[in-house]
């Protein structure tokens, strides 16, 4: 794997032993690795995803799957263990993907505060164009409705810092 570059198909996971299966092609062969995961009952998803990403292996085989593709599967899986039902787990990582204008990320648990992170990022990437794209605009200037404007103090000309 280190001269070539494996090309992630499919990616999933086992309840009984607890494991990560990613099935990939490098070359013209169709591989299956299975990655076993240790304590999932104790540790948090943000700590199962860090032991992933130390192992050099796996984490050059995982580079171009989606941090909250493997943030949410890591989550089902933690779910599972729990004995939360699969149908339940869904429906709140469902719930949970969903970003909000007005949600307070300040005071969410820090392994949802990861997830909406990488979806962030995620959408930041699609989101931006890049200086070489024909519709790049550099000095964009944006007319905001002053009806909605509100005043701050350290907004003022008076504010002394």
């Amino acid at each position: 794997m280190d001269m070539q570059v494996a090309e992630v198909r499919r990616c999933g996971i086992r309840r009984d032993p607890p494991a990560l299966v990613v099935v990939y092609h490098l070359g013209l062969k169709t591989r299956k690795r299975t990655i076993k995961l240790a304590d999932v009952r104790d540790k948090s998803v943000v700590d199962l995803f860090s032991e992933l990403m130390k192992d050099s292996s796996t984490k050059n085989l995982l580079q171009n799957v989606p941090k909250s593709q493997l943030m949410r599967l890591l989550t089902i899986l933690r779910d599972l263990i729990h004995n939360v039902p699969l149908h339940e787990s869904i429906k709140r990582c469902d719930e949970e993907d969903v970003i909000s204008s007005g949600e307070d990320l300040n005071t969410v648990h820090p392994d949802l505060l990861e997830r909406k992170k990488a979806i962030m990022d995620e959408l930041f990437e699609q989101n931006r164009i890049d200086p070489t794209h024909p519709e790049f605009e550099y000095d964009k200037e944006v007319d905001f409705p002053q009806d909605k404007v509100e005043t701050c103090l350290w907004d003022s000309d008076e504010c002394e810092l």
